[in-house]
């Protein structure tokens, strides 16, 4: 049984709409005052209805869905008096929606990049350092290597907390969510959260503070400049294809699944792994592969081992799948159909399509697409098996808080060979949905993505994928994250 996830992560922020100022009549009404109040009690309600009918965990019960559902509407009703700007609505539905902890149910509000104060920041050691400051900017900026001690008054940590956590689909379980925290605190996301100063111990020892204003973005600092400063921080995967770098070792970078971006290259890829000359290890590179459709990590497995065996994994990983009974995931799974860029697993689709049709016809919640007789919910967890390769080289997983989705889904294939390896840095949690659906806020001012699908495996909600090995510099490091791979894997006794 192979089961296929496609778990996009979906919602990205899109390019802010620009306004026009139009010259009305000298005697014209002036436009009524928009109650910001009234918009965002119909966006709120519409949103908790749709997440309590269509989210597949709130229709199955789902603690990690139905507590934060019950906990965030009422603490958004009660702030909804406090309402009366465009920011205000704003930070309400993100705070809303970032309560579920989870970047698969998620909201659009067509937020951007705006402004940036010059540096970044980063936990590093337990301590937030600034590991970017821009060159040549107007006013004054600590150097890099120089620790924030407070900000606004406040430990920078604490800062952190209260500041930017709401708004931000982080929990604070997981390994790294403060790291990345830090790296966003300094970007202006039109939620007013960047700090007005920050108390800085520098390199010599000294305490000195900076103010830092905003400079827009992009009028003052092009999205250019940010796209080049962001490797220094927050890692990405090689582009898809297959090097070596050592007797037997092959580095394959996956750095998504999305068949309409990647899908040539993926195609060319997997020939080139079939005729693989004595590999000894294969080690994928998943850093910040935040998901879309499986299949295009699984059918490398395929390529190295063969499609029988294939199969062999997808029972050894006893992953259950359901689906949400309704015209919106008929409708989903007709686009998927009849997209080019899933046309390797159509069988499947419309083999899952059908089931929801039928269950739609029999009055079902959710419909089984792929599970082991087991209802949906009846156990927490399903203890996986392993399905040993036949032949062929060891699998590494290079991770990080990056990999999302259906990368977790790819790692599960992975850990099922039973003698992989996983490097890198912890994953955030596991998110047990996928298949997301759009659906737009009644007021027009963004749109809602719910996932409609619902997995059980043997890994828990929210639960980190921890590496066997882990990093201990960073992820974006390539030179020394390379060298320190084949150190690691020299160490690692042969099975």
């Amino acid at each position: 049984m192979t089961v296929f996830a496609f778990r996009s992560l979906c919602g990205s922020a899109l390019r802010a709409a620009a306004l026009s100022v139009l010259c009305a009549p000298a005697l014209a009404a002036a436009p009524a005052a928009t109650d910001w109040a009234d918009v965002a009690r119909r966006d709120l309600q519409f949103a908790a209805d749709a997440i309590a009918t269509r989210h597949a965990g709130a229709v199955d019960g789902q603690p990690s869905v139905t507590v934060p559902l019950a906990d965030g509407l009422r603490l958004a009703r009660a702030d909804l008096a406090n309402v009366r700007s465009e920011q205000d609505y704003l930070r309400l539905m993100s705070r809303f929606i970032a309560g579920f902890g989870d970047p698969h149910t998620s909201i659009n509000l067509r937020l951007s990049t705006r402004g940036w104060t010059g540096i970044v920041l980063d936990q590093v050691d337990g301590r937030y350092r600034v590991v970017w400051s821009e060159p040549g900017w107007p006013n004054a900026l600590p150097p890099a290597g120089s620790i924030a001690r407070t900000c606004d008054g406040v430990y920078t940590g604490t800062f952190l907390e209260m500041k930017l956590r709401p708004y931000l689909a982080r929990s604070p379980e997981y390994p790294d969510s403060f790291s990345s925290l830090a790296q966003q605190a300094m970007f202006d996301q039109g939620l007013g959260w960047t700090p007005a100063h920050c108390v800085f111990a520098l390199p010599d020892g000294a305490l000195r503070r900076y103010d830092l204003p905003l400079r827009a973005v992009p009028g003052q600092v092009s999205q250019e400049r940010l796209a080049a400063v962001r490797p220094n921080y927050r890692a990405a995967a090689k582009p898809v294809g297959v090097t070596q770098f050592g007797a037997g070792r092959y580095w394959v970078g996956m750095p998504d699944f999305h068949g309409a971006r990647s899908g040539p290259a993926y195609e060319a890829l997997y020939p080139k792994l079939s005729a693989l000359k004595q590999p000894a290890w294969v080690v994928f590179d998943l850093r910040g592969n935040g998901g879309g459709d499986s299949s295009w990590g699984t059918r490398a497995l395929s390529a190295l081992y063969g499609e029988a065996y294939l199969d062999q994994l997808g029972s050894a990983m006893r992953m259950q799948k359901y689906l949400i009974a309704d015209a919106a995931t008929v409708t989903l799974f007709e686009e998927f159909v009849a997209s080019p860029a899933h046309a390797h697993s159509r069988d499947y689709m419309r083999a899952a399509l059908a089931k929801v049709r039928a269950a739609i016809a029999a009055g079902q919640k959710m419909a089984a697409t792929a599970d082991d007789g087991a209802p949906a919910g009846a156990n927490e967890l399903l203890p996986a098996r392993s399905a040993p390769r036949p032949h062929g080289p060891r699998l590494a997983a290079l991770i990080d808080r990056g990999c999302f989705s259906s990368c977790m889904s790819f790692l599960l294939a992975i850990r099922a060979t039973g003698d992989a390896v996983v490097l890198g840095e912890p994953t955030i949690g596991f998110s047990p949905f996928g298949e997301i659906t759009k659906t737009d806020l009644p007021s027009g001012r963004g749109a809602l993505y719910i996932p409609s699908a619902l997995y059980r495996a043997d890994q828990a909600t929210r639960e980190p994928f921890v590496p066997d090995h882990a990093y201990p510099g960073r992820m974006s490091d390539e030179a020394a994250l390379t060298e320190w791979v084949g150190r690691t894997l020299d160490a690692v006794p042969v099975r």
